[in-house]
């Protein structure tokens, strides 16, 4: 008796063990607000017919699951364990909505909940392309933030995007490169242009002219802007100056440190007269 008591416990805990240790990385979707998953159960009741009674193998049926252990573990249960398939939604603690949610994650990778940014990136369609095929202002964001569900827009038609985008993905490519191209040689033209026309912007500037023209009378004639000609006599005179001095020095040189000289060469006293007489005789 007591060993039957005992057995009832460790099935218990071998069946609901795994579920607890399912890691929480798997889980598809954060929180869903209580009013958004009632809204959405009852809309699910009218399109699928099943509410969270139903066993998780009749809902599976219902949402037309191909791959049952792949939607299991998105839902946080293991895969492999068939005990659970006999149990109801609201045992496993699974509304109808996070059912659809993991069903339409498993076939798309997505769920409404995904955003547009998220979708886009998803299916490597630029950005700026989703928003066109959505029907929307390519060059808006306003709109890459918000899910699926509040755009009223189902997974299914982001497949056919997709598909529509990949099959004309070469014409969109040609189209990109062609622009990039005539931008980037745009630029580059204008940027030519531009240099060949900064040498008139670079002009030197006309030197000042600084010549100071003084008559033989000692009248200014010439000067340059912005100098006073007190400045000018002032310089003048100490140019003068400077000259005189330059003189005075020159003079104690030749007196004090005169070269030595033949006087008779100097005065060419040495030119011997007599012998023109005697060039004059032959």
């Amino acid at each position: 008796m007591n060993l039957s008591r005992l057995i009832l416990p460790l099935a218990m805990l071998l069946i609901f063990f795994p579920l607890i240790a399912q890691p929480a990385s798997l889980s598809v979707q954060p929180a869903i607000p209580d009013s958004l998953s009632m809204l959405r159960e009852a809309e699910i009741m009218d399109e699928y017919g099943f509410t969270d009674r139903y066993k998780l193998i009749d809902v599976a049926k219902k949402l037309d699951i191909a791959d049952l252990d792949k939607w299991k573990s998105y839902l946080n249960l293991e895969p492999g364990n068939k005990v659970l398939d006999e149990m109801s939604l609201r045992k496993l603690g699974i509304t109808p909505y996070r059912a659809l949610l993991a069903q339409q994650y498993s076939i798309h990778g997505f769920n409404e909940l995904s955003t547009v940014s998220e979708t886009a990136a998803l299916k490597k369609i630029p950005i700026k392309k989703m928003r066109q095929l959505l029907g929307y202002d390519p060059l808006s964001g306003s709109r890459d933030k918000s899910s699926l569900q509040a755009l009223g827009i189902k997974p299914d038609s982001i497949e056919s995007i997709s598909r529509n985008f990949d099959d004309h993905i070469m014409s969109y490519s040609v189209s990109v490169t062609i622009v990039g191209m005539l931008i980037v040689f745009s630029a580059l033209l204008i940027t030519s242009l531009i240099i060949s026309q900064l040498f008139h912007f670079n002009v030197n500037p006309k030197p000042k002219d600084k010549t100071i023209v003084v008559s033989h009378s000692g009248i200014l004639l010439n000067k340059p802007k912005g100098i006073n000609s007190n400045v000018i006599a002032a310089a003048v005179i100490a140019l003068h100056l400077y000259k005189l001095s330059i003189d005075e020095r020159r003079k104690l040189v030749l007196t004090f440190k005169r070269t030595p000289t033949n006087q008779w060469r100097a005065s060419s006293v040495m030119s011997m007269p007599n012998r023109e007489f005697s060039n004059k005789r032959r």
